[in-house]
């Protein structure tokens, strides 16, 4: 008797996300026709029957919910490998989450995808920029009744349940209360942001927040460039080098967004590792490094379980009827290469 068909095995033949699958295999609502077709021809493929249908349902979730991460590679890889470790820990409390990797995708993908997860899943969580695109298709979202939660950076009120995340005015006058900090005896010392896109409101309220403290707490710092960089290390690396070759001198810089790969190297080739006071955001497989060899000086961050936790707490909530806050706020944590667990 041949043994009976995996999950994975039929995200394999299918091409399609767990969640899909276990949709169509328990008959639930906006499944499409051709999804349901493709899982019934891998389960024939793989020795359907009676026994073998039954043998792939896992234990079933109450609620599948959808993360949809149009964010940086590091940050992104980061958050599923989280995302993996909960899971367990989700679907005992009757939740399944699934993230999907949308870096690098334009807002008409993420669009698509948002419709998509619409018709297939029970709420959205989402991390993506703030555009007419994007909120329009969120909005459709929750007109149909299923919840969304932003994460990290945030959309139109009216477009999502709540957001969570760090306050990114506040993660913006951290950094500012660190560089003046460092800065306060130079006489009159120059420091840069780096930015990928202000579609990002979390980008836009972090440079916000930065110039505001550095403004009011240390007026003698001379904020002397916003560089347009992008989540990515070239982008990034090319957009610090022209700064740099036309500029020279720099006494420190906050880096926003992602890309952290090319600032460092940008720094490195110009001789200004550990001269140049350098701040970013989130722990991952590229800024843990940088941080560790003293390439980065802080690193600005949350804790993605509590993160993680918080959205599908509160995805759960608002699929239930439960009245759930507009914000979900919570701590900034701040590291050093000697504090880092």
């Amino acid at each position: 008797m041949k043994n009976k068909p995996t999950l994975k095995q039929l995200m394999e033949i299918t091409q399609l996300s767990r969640a899909t699958i276990d949709r169509a295999l328990n008959d639930r609502p906006g499944v499409h026709p051709r999804t349901r077709h493709a899982v019934e021809a891998a389960l024939k493929q793989l020795g359907t029957g009676p026994s073998a249908r039954s043998g792939v349902r896992a234990k079933q979730a109450a609620y599948d919910f959808r993360l949809l991460a149009q964010a940086g590679d590091a940050f992104t890889d980061e958050l599923i490998r989280t995302a993996i470790a909960l899971e367990a820990e989700f679907e005992a409390n009757g939740v399944r989450l699934e993230v999907e990797r949308c870096v690098g995708a334009s807002d008409e993908e993420v669009a698509a995808r948002i419709r998509q997860a619409t018709a297939e899943v029970d709420g959205i969580g989402i991390i993506c920029t703030n555009t007419a695109t994007t909120s329009s298709a969120l909005r459709e979202c929750m007109a149909v009744g299923k919840p969304v939660v932003t994460l990290i950076t945030d959309v139109d009120a009216d477009a999502r349940r709540t957001y969570v995340g760090v306050n990114n005015r506040a993660a913006g006058q951290s950094a500012a209360f660190l560089l003046g900090r460092h800065l306060q005896a130079h006489a009159s010392p120059d420091v840069a942001v780096i930015v990928a896109t202000f579609s990002y409101t979390c980008h836009e309220d972090r440079e916000i927040g930065f110039r505001s403290l550095l403004r009011q707490r240390f007026p003698h710092v001379n904020l002397v460039e916003v560089i347009k960089g992008a989540d990515s290390g070239a982008a990034t690396y090319e957009a610090t080098t022209r700064f740099l070759k036309a500029h020279g001198k720099l006494d420190g810089i906050y880096n926003v967004a992602g890309g952290n790969e090319g600032l460092a190297a940008a720094l490195r080739e110009h001789n200004l590792t550990g001269r140049t006071l350098y701040v970013t955001h989130e722990v991952n497989r590229i800024t843990e490094p940088l941080l560790r060899s003293d390439a980065i000086d802080y690193l600005l961050t949350q804790d993605i379980r509590l993160m993680l936790r918080t959205a599908v707490d509160h995805l759960k909530a608002a699929r239930e009827g439960a009245a759930v806050p507009s914000h979900a706020i919570i701590p900034i944590e701040t590291y050093s290469r000697y504090s880092l667990y």
